[in-house]
């Protein structure tokens, strides 16, 4: 009989602390405050990659152009070859806006591995010789500029478990390639492993 009330009592207090939680906050997302899960490529996973992405590439000079002009870069295809819905625009955005901040190179959303970030470039020169615009003020067609390199790369994940230990290791892989000539100018592997350990009751 005890132990039928030792056992009831313990599973109570199991349900009692599985209902106690807190509630909605927001945090630094700046810090190392957030979740850490196995499964998934986290918010700070992302900081590093393009952290590492950023200071690699920077420090390699593959940017830098004989005739001093300022490198016009694309953003192609990171390739998710993970089994995680993973959006890379986060992990492309970041290092895009780094790029600009440093002054070494521009970007173009009128040409992506994806298609253009923004269609208006395009679309405005479509406007020639639609007589509803002043046709000075309408862009022409020959005038944009096209990238001289392209950034692109992918993301593989490999699950390895034994007992109860879980992990996730994350080959993140960048590459520069010069669009004249097709050569990779600059590469770089970003690699983030996790791990945990499956709790004894639950998971």
């Amino acid at each position: 009989m005890k132990q039928i009330i030792a056992i009831t009592g313990l599973a109570a207090a199991v349900i009692v602390l599985s209902a106690c939680g807190t509630g909605a906050h927001r945090m630094d997302a700046s810090g190392n405050s957030g979740l850490t899960t196995v499964d998934d490529i986290n918010f700070k996973d992302w900081q590093i990659a393009a952290e590492k992405g950023i200071t690699s590439l920077l420090s390699s000079g593959a940017l830098n152009r004989p005739d001093g002009r300022k490198t016009i870069l694309m953003i192609s295809t990171i390739k998710n070859s993970t089994s995680q819905h993973i959006n890379t625009r986060i992990l492309t955005d970041k290092i895009r806006q780094a790029l600009l901040r440093s002054g070494k190179a521009l970007t173009t959303t009128a040409v992506g591995g994806s298609g253009p970030d923004d269609k208006a470039s395009k679309q405005v020169r479509e406007l020639e010789n639609d007589d509803m615009f002043d046709q000075s003020t309408v862009q022409k067609a020959g005038t944009a500029i096209a990238p001289d390199m392209s950034l692109a790369g992918e993301i593989v994940q490999q699950k390895t478990t034994s007992g109860r230990m879980r992990e996730s290791y994350f080959f993140i892989h960048m590459t520069l390639t010069d669009l004249k000539t097709g050569l990779a100018m600059w590469e770089e592997n970003v690699e983030i492993a996790k791990q945990e350990k499956k709790p004894l009751i639950g998971w």
